[in-house]
């Protein structure tokens, strides 16, 4: 499979990132061994689209944190699928259609990172998909992200996922995208409140702030969860 570096974005976050371009119809097996990545026995059964978007990852994992001194280290899956990074580490891996980043940091006071690309969705997916995404309490501040985006479910949509994947690492459990509510946004960012507790740490009523970019026909968005 071949791999390109390629970032379309440049993130707001100031951690250790690292993006890739790649194509999924090159892939075989025997890609793993050329990137120095193990190839993992759940993935033995997978489709190949699958099992190239799990290798661009690692390697994108790979050389984010080899810029922080951590060369050699293969991210596992844990049992829920989530990345398991080195200690006293946070990072967060995306991909979308042919591209895959990985975000990775050794900040003290870091306790979880989200990041999450997204392709644009069309009018059908925006229109169809609306109620799934979105909270009945939501619509009057996505309607002025309508105003500043022109695919504001797909921002939205994005969004929550980054909150996912930053909270997770606290929280450990499962949480719906009815768990966040977008209050306000801005020309590069998001603001969010929880709707229910998730964590002693992660009350309702807590602010999420996400960045939000787009590029290419796509968004990235990205938050972190921070020591308070």
């Amino acid at each position: 499979m071949h791999i390109t570096e390629r970032s379309p974005f440049t993130p707001k976050l100031p951690y250790s990132f690292h993006c890739t371009a790649f194509d999924a119809n090159q892939y075989q097996d025997t890609d793993y061994a050329f990137f120095n990545q193990p190839f993992p026995s759940k993935l033995k059964r997978a489709v190949a689209k699958r099992k190239a978007e799990y290798l661009a990852g690692r390697v994108c994992a790979a050389h984010a944190m080899t810029s922080l001194g951590m060369a050699n280290f293969v991210i596992q899956s844990a049992e829920d699928r989530a990345p398991i990074w080195p200690e006293n580490t946070s990072g967060a891996i995306t991909h979308s259609k042919g591209i895959a980043m990985a975000m990775v940091t050794d900040s003290d006071d870091v306790l979880g990172i989200g990041i999450d690309i997204e392709h644009n969705m069309t009018d059908k997916q925006e229109q169809e998909l609306r109620d799934q995404i979105l909270r009945d309490d939501e619509h009057a501040a996505f309607e002025l992200l309508r105003a500043r985006h022109e695919k504001p479910l797909t921002v939205v949509f994005s969004a929550k996922e980054s909150i996912y994947k930053a909270l997770y690492a606290q929280v450990k459990a499962f949480f719906g995208f009815d768990a966040a509510k977008l209050v306000k946004s801005d020309d590069d960012q998001l603001r969010f409140v929880l709707t229910k507790t998730l964590h002693d740490t992660l009350p309702e009523g807590t602010e999420v702030a996400v960045y939000y970019q787009s590029a290419h026909n796509m968004v990235l968005t990205e938050c972190v969860h921070l020591k308070r």
